[in-house]
């Protein structure tokens, strides 16, 4: 993936204004998973239509969300993980995993576990899928190298990057949460979602200067791919779709998600 590559095509619009859409996974070609922070809910919706097609209301504010498998996803509610079934279009509440302290990002982690960044005393931690803690990073802030690490994407290869808003650094670690290598650029600041398209590749959202970054981790190169010529106005969260071959992004406070699309 180059730059100036995307087509901007019709946004997915929804009914409620001024949502935080805190993560997006996609379910299939045609529906989104959005954790909806301002309804204080988990969405299903047709990208074709805007429907919701279900709806999971949850006592607090959702933050990061992953699939699991095709019909379950896991968000991160407070210091819960909240399982959810997918029939059909239809979401209901599964398992609910109690951890000791609030998150805010989640991704699942090889086939048996999640990796997990706190924000409030920034430090990662990879659980099993039943809530067992395997490995942790920084838990008690001796290396002070995180500030806010809110959003986070794991690779094909099971590697983790995380994007820093407080210090406007992605770092990359191992499975088992060993620091691999840290990246800046004056491209990286104001740093939200992340997602890794390709093993040499990520996509993030420069949410103050409205862009969308390409990183090649390959190269440590970074390059706007998307920006506010684009449509693109505080991106906050994103996802590829390979299939569609179809970009969604999530504004701030907004009542639409961009979509763009390869030729």
């Amino acid at each position: 993936m180059s730059t100036a590559v995307f087509q901007r095509q019709e946004d997915v619009k929804f009914a409620t204004k001024e949502s935080v859409i805190n993560d997006i996974a996609v379910v299939s070609p045609d529906t989104l998973l959005l954790s909806n922070g301002t309804e204080k809910n988990v969405q299903l919706i047709d990208t074709r239509s805007g429907r919701v097609l279900s709806v999971v209301s949850l006592q607090s504010e959702p933050q990061g969300l992953c699939l699991t498998r095709s019909d379950q996803a896991a968000v991160a509610v407070g210091a819960n993980i909240q399982m959810l079934n997918i029939q059909g279009h239809v979401l209901t509440k599964s398992t609910l995993l109690e951890l000791q302290y609030s998150m805010f990002g989640i991704k699942k982690l090889g086939d048996t576990s999640f990796v997990l960044s706190y924000n409030v005393s920034p430090w990662l931690e990879v659980v099993t899928t039943d809530g067992k803690a395997s490995h942790q990073f920084d838990k008690e802030g001796t290396s002070q190298h995180f500030k806010w690490p809110d959003f986070l994407t794991t690779s094909v290869e099971n590697l983790i990057y995380v994007s820093d808003r407080g210090t406007d650094k992605i770092t990359k670690l191992d499975s088992a949460l060993l620091l691999l290598q840290t990246f800046s650029s004056s491209q990286l600041d104001s740093l939200r979602g992340i997602i890794s398209i390709s093993p040499d590749q990520l996509l993030v959202c420069n949410w103050n200067n409205h862009r969308i970054v390409l990183r090649n981790t390959r190269t440590g190169k970074s390059s706007t791919l998307l920006g506010y010529q684009d449509g693109i106005v505080c991106p906050w969260s994103l996802i590829y779709c390979p299939e569609q071959k179809k970009l969604y992004v999530a504004q701030y406070a907004t009542d639409k998600i961009n979509v763009f699309r390869l030729p």
